[in-house]
């Protein structure tokens, strides 16, 4: 695992275990057109152009003008010989792939000590380079067009610091995903498919800190762990993403067991008996996969399961974000197909559990109650994976629990108003209710005030204090 962190000490959840600054933050690989300041998506029909360098910014007062974590001055002064076509927008789209490992490389100049904490990290270059796709690609959209700008920097030098991007950095800004930072010593924290702790970046705040907690308990000794790749994926998919961006294979408790930990995360349905198929040996990818219930021997070729993987995931990713019965359509397709815990599923529930109560035709206080009790029944489903995969105060938990109250306290109100429930039956329900929202708001008050998260942890404190007034009526909750 090379170089590692694990507690000194016991920790309890929440509590802060690594905070740094960014050495660099950029533009994602392959973004849409954003500002370099603040990376807000940018409208093509109207673009404000920096007066020194003539590269695009949201407005002449962008918040992230002359920080280094946005358009720096010494960046625009680097720039100000190399404008950019604004005749070919996607031409334009395109040099954003260099913008970031520029970023990186004017710092051995602008900010030697920065540059030292980038220039010592890992970049694996013997492996990209053997590698038909990564190494060309840098040398097309990278390379060469830092040197058609004019820039004399070393060939192997930029492919170095193409590396250590690929490899180190995050993506940050909450949902928005147009801009990576790389921050010194974090990936000291080892990968695991189960992660101990969690992380946020302060959006807005110069050098946009990074801040590291723990989501559960640590003992001393014990481990502590990011997730470098996307929870809500099967063992297949994780360790190829990790392969093939970390470089390196993961043997984690999850990824070793065929159940992924009792999940069933990556299980398809049996033909011939409605049993469970899951591969025979999770670590190698070529293993095939067996039926493993009522002594069936019906078996899949690893070839097979990757095809009907591509097929599935490239269904669900034409549904249209906000297409309920879409989501639905493809439960239901399926449900002969996936194990109802296929992160396929869970993919499509996650998104429905955030879609009712929120969009038009599907407001939570004009849901009838089907939908009330459906997405009850999909928050419950998804915390029972959540709480395996991504345990204690992580992000998806507390996002799922404020999901969980919204539909619970509608039906409540209801079945009170029309004297469906006793006060005692009101008072043990809004007990449950606030029991979520406590702990949403918990966990969610560590994201950044102004992200999705953290103005949901505003609306569920605002909930809990809602929900005190009915103390009016049936006396103390809690």
């Amino acid at each position: 695992m090379g170089r590692y962190v694990v507690a000194s000490r016991d920790i309890k959840p929440g509590e802060v275990i690594v905070e740094a600054q960014a050495l660099a933050v950029g533009p994602c690989s392959g973004c849409g057109l954003i500002c370099l300041g603040c990376y807000r998506e940018l409208d093509e029909s109207n673009i404000y152009k920096c007066t020194g360098c003539n590269w695009p910014l949201c407005s002449k007062s962008c918040p992230g003008v002359g920080y280094y974590t946005g358009h720096s001055s010494y960046e625009c002064e680097a720039l100000k010989d190399s404008s950019p076509s604004y005749a070919n927008i996607e031409e334009l789209k395109e040099c954003y792939h260099a913008l970031m490992p520029l970023r990186c490389l004017l710092l051995k100049t602008a900010d030697p000590e920065k540059w030292e904490g980038v220039i010592a990290m890992e970049a694996h270059n013997e492996l990209r380079k053997s590698r038909g796709d990564i190494w060309p690609a840098n040398e097309r959209n990278v390379v060469q067009r830092l040197k058609s700008w004019g820039f004399k920097f070393d060939d192997v030098e930029i492919h170095t610091v193409c590396g250590i991007l690929e490899v180190n950095a995050f993506e940050v800004g909450g949902n928005g995903a147009n801009a990576r930072a790389l921050y010194d010593g974090a990936f000291l924290l080892a990968h695991d498919c189960t992660p101990s702790t969690t992380h946020t970046d302060a959006e807005r705040a110069p050098g946009r800190p990074l801040t590291v907690r723990a989501s559960v308990a640590h003992r001393a000794g014990d481990l502590v762990s990011l997730c470098y790749a996307y929870t809500l994926q099967g063992t297949l998919k994780r360790r190829e993403h990790i392969r093939l961006s970390k470089f390196f294979e993961c043997h984690c408790r999850r990824c070793s067991d065929p159940s992924e930990l009792g999940t069933f995360a990556s299980a398809f349905r049996c033909p011939r008996c409605s049993g469970r198929i899951l591969s025979t040996a999770p670590l190698e990818p070529k293993a095939p996969w067996r039926c493993l219930d009522n002594a069936c021997t019906y078996t899949m070729t690893a070839g097979g399961v990757q095809a009907m993987l591509k097929r599935l995931t490239e269904e669900l990713e034409q549904i249209d974000a906000n297409d309920v019965d879409g989501f639905e359509k493809f439960l239901h397709k399926y449900r002969n197909v996936l194990h109802d815990n296929h992160y396929l599923c869970l993919s499509a529930l996650h998104s429905l559990s955030q879609l009712y109560g929120k969009i038009s035709g599907f407001m939570i206080h004009e849901m009838p109650e089907s939908q009330l009790h459906r997405k009850i029944e999909i928050c419950r489903d998804l915390m029972k994976v959540f709480d395996v995969i991504e345990p204690g105060y992580s992000r998806l938990r507390g996002i799922t629990l404020y999901e969980l109250h919204a539909p619970l306290m509608v039906l409540t109100t209801r079945d009170f108003e029309r004297k469906a429930i006793t006060k005692d039956n009101l008072r043990t329900r809004l007990k449950e209710i606030v029991s979520y929202l406590t702990e949403s708001a918990l966990i969610l008050d560590f994201e950044p005030k102004q992200s999705p998260e953290g103005l949901m942890a505003t609306a569920a404190r605002d909930a809990l204090d809602k929900i005190k007034t009915w103390e009016q009526i049936i006396g103390k909750i809690s």
